[in-house]
């Protein structure tokens, strides 16, 4: 399986052609990193993220330049019994699995701790 993404003015323009034509640019691309059997997927599957009424455009949420540094802690910070995890709050691969996967452990690890498990 391979997972890739099209972002900024490349998504704008690959999002006004055709179904057909954003296909085999997809494919065209991945088989210069993979070679030609990438033209052949056994499935094919995209998802147009500006389009997602949660999301509105991309895989993460974007903060202004600065909040990361001023405001990271912060946005880990528990709330009484509520804990926070996301991509968006790890400490590092933050917007990307990775980081979904770090934060979701570090929170489980915070709930442990303030049950005293």
């Amino acid at each position: 399986m391979l997972v890739g993404f099209i972002e900024a003015e490349r998504a704008r323009y690959l999002g006004g052609v055709s179904d057909e034509t954003r296909r085999d640019a997809v494919l065209a691309c991945l088989a210069g990193s993979f070679g030609p059997r990438a033209t052949e997927p056994d499935r094919y599957l995209e998802l147009d993220w500006s389009k997602e009424p949660w999301t509105r455009g991309c895989y993460s949420g974007q903060v202004a330049p600065g909040a990361w540094t001023a405001f990271g802690p912060a946005m880990r910070e528990p709330c009484g019994l509520i804990h926070w995890a996301g991509s968006e709050t790890a400490v590092r691969w933050a917007g990307y699995l990775d980081g979904a996967v770090e934060s979701g452990l570090r929170a489980a690890a915070e709930v442990r701790e303030a049950l005293g498990s």
